[in-house]
């Protein structure tokens, strides 16, 4: 038993220490890297989709059916369009781990060339009130945040799925956290931590536009189809004297335009509230198409789904 012991704790620190050496390996590249221009790390980003696309025939084949099914473009033209939309994914990707994570929330507010309704989040900042960000997969989102918590000088406490390779989570932990920016797990402690803070009049982001993990889904329409959506974001939505913002961070000419769109939910039924999230996530989809992440497998039907 003691000898079992000792080997399964040799095996955790021999774990550690790889975790750690990868974790600063890689760090260390991307933190070079964020010194380019970034229009060298979009054309960088841009050849990584292409190979990726090419080498991920399953990715490939479930970006194409999404294109397809959504009527984003007919069958003529989905290879093009898959071959754009993978070239932009793979552009948000290096974005993120080369200057969002890297840099400083300043550095990364002088990518921000344009924001509309920006002056309606200043006013509920004024007013007070608890916020909420919602921030589908359009564009990037990651520096979108570092922007906001730039201008507002409160606290932003953000949810994310931890991810299952541990020193890629430390890393991305590393590069989300900043002086007014805290990231909290997707798990029941991470979800209470939230509420707590809206309801101390604080601010909170949250993707809305994921497949549920768990049964509390409902079904939604998005572009003609069914998907199971997470309803966390609607009630967050409907809690006492909230300002929601559905923000979309469009990629433009080295930088980005962020839109923040007010949502007011119209019912207290929660499945009413998350389509009209979802309606609007298609108005600003169609603002840019190729920006979407149309690579993530949003219209499966799973296990737990009622």
């Amino acid at each position: 038993m003691a000898s079992n012991n000792l080997f399964n704790k040799t095996i955790l620190v021999k774990n550690t220490i790889s975790n750690r050496i990868k974790r600063a390996i890689i760090s260390a590249i991307f933190f070079g890297l964020s010194f380019a221009p970034v229009v060298v790390l979009r054309f960088l980003g841009s050849i990584i989709g292409i190979i990726m696309l090419k080498l991920s025939k399953r990715a490939a084949t479930r970006l194409c059916h999404n294109l397809l099914v959504t009527n984003m473009c007919g069958s003529d033209e989905v290879d093009k369009m898959a071959s754009k939309t993978a070239m932009e994914l793979s552009k948000t990707l290096i974005e993120t781990t080369c200057i969002a994570w890297q840099r400083s929330k300043g550095h990364n507010a002088k990518f921000i060339r344009k924001t509309t309704n920006f002056n309606l989040v200043e006013a509920a900042v004024n007013n007070n009130q608890p916020i909420v960000f919602l921030t589908p997969h359009i564009g990037n989102f990651e520096i979108a945040l570092k922007y906001t918590a730039t201008k507002i000088k409160r606290k932003f406490t953000v949810l994310y799925k931890p991810d299952k390779k541990e020193w890629w989570n430390q890393l991305m932990l590393h590069g989300r956290r900043e002086d007014n920016i805290l990231p909290v797990p997707t798990n029941r402690q991470g979800v209470a931590t939230l509420v707590k803070s809206l309801r101390e009049s604080g601010i909170v982001g949250v993707l809305p536009d994921s497949v549920a993990s768990q049964g509390d889904g409902v079904w939604v329409n998005f572009f003609q189809n069914k998907v199971f959506a997470t309803t966390l974001a609607a009630k967050l939505t409907l809690l006492p004297n909230v300002a929601t913002f559905i923000v979309a961070s469009y990629r433009c000419g080295g930088g980005f335009d962020v839109n923040y769109v007010p949502f007011t939910p119209a019912t207290n039924d929660i499945t009413t509230v998350v389509q009209d999230i979802y309606k609007v996530i298609e108005t600003l989809v169609l603002k840019s198409p190729t920006q979407f992440y149309w690579s993530y497998d949003r219209f499966r039907v799973p296990k737990h789904a009622k």
